[in-house]
């Protein structure tokens, strides 16, 4: 069965399934569309920045070191309807090389990986050459000026190759960079180093987090974990509740940053 097949499927099943909101008032039935909510507006300066992630209960982040295990039907719908929003799908490499990416299904969408050290395995389904490049641009890595020169020419037949940062990536930079391409909103998937970072450095507009209804017990990561030996994390960010939606016991809740 082909992606789009499945992208599908999951969507019909969500539709005919009681999925329903209960935040905000007044409760009712939704639709996968409406569950992602309306296009999202860039800032002036670099694009809108969504979150998504799956969690436990007890938050773990994964089963086994994937997030399909705590997946379902109606969380792919969802994040089938997410990825429509946006222009570049962003996630780091240790996730890409664990979930086996693929290229973006949207047209015109891209997948940008993040790897500071180029650890990002070349071999991945997302590096197949594009049948047609003019209608299927190349997927981007995101490393540093420093990174391994050799790993870089690895991939520069596969990807473009963004450097941002010297030591480590700036993501700000990373982010205007791809504001500059043309991107107006971009969609995280992961994984815990890297949304630590964007929280970090406060580049995280909408958190939309899935609540598996399952206890996982044991020490999988959770949605943000900085890497050991990072710099020290800021105060909390406050993020507003924008709506809660429920099917068969899987919470959806999305909460968007307060910027006063």
């Amino acid at each position: 069965m082909s992606a789009e097949a499945r992208d599908d499927r999951w969507t019909q099943r969500w539709q005919t399934r009681r999925v329903q909101r209960l935040y905000p008032l007044p409760p009712g039935p939704v639709d996968a569309e409406q569950a992602a909510g309306p296009r999202r507006s860039p800032h002036a300066d670099r694009p809108w920045l969504m979150l998504n992630m799956v969690a436990s209960i007890d938050g773990a982040a994964a089963v086994d070191g994937l997030s399909r295990g705590l997946s379902s039907e109606a969380d792919k719908a969802l994040f089938v309807a997410l990825r429509a929003q946006a222009d570049i799908v962003l996630v780091g490499a240790r996730t890409a090389n664990a979930e086996r990416y693929g290229p973006a299904r949207r047209s015109g969408a891209r997948i940008a990986v993040v790897s500071g050290s180029l650890s990002v395995d070349p071999d991945l389904p997302l590096f197949r050459s594009p049948s047609d490049p003019a209608t299927a641009p190349l997927p981007l890595v995101v490393t540093t000026a420093n990174a391994d020169p050799d790993a870089a020419a690895r991939l520069a037949d596969r990807a473009d190759v963004v450097p941002a940062g010297t030591e480590s990536v700036d993501l700000h930079a990373a982010l205007r960079h791809l504001a500059s391409l043309g991107a107006r909103v971009v969609l995280c998937e992961g994984g815990p180093a890297l949304n630590a970072s964007l929280l970090a450095a406060d580049l995280v507009d909408e958190v939309n987090l899935t609540h598996a209804p399952l206890a996982v017990g044991d020490e999988a990561p959770r949605i943000a974990t900085a890497p050991v030996g990072g710099s020290t994390p800021p105060g909390p960010r406050e993020y507003a509740l924008e709506h809660v939606i429920t099917q068969d016991g899987v919470l959806f809740v999305r909460w968007i940053r307060s910027r006063r």
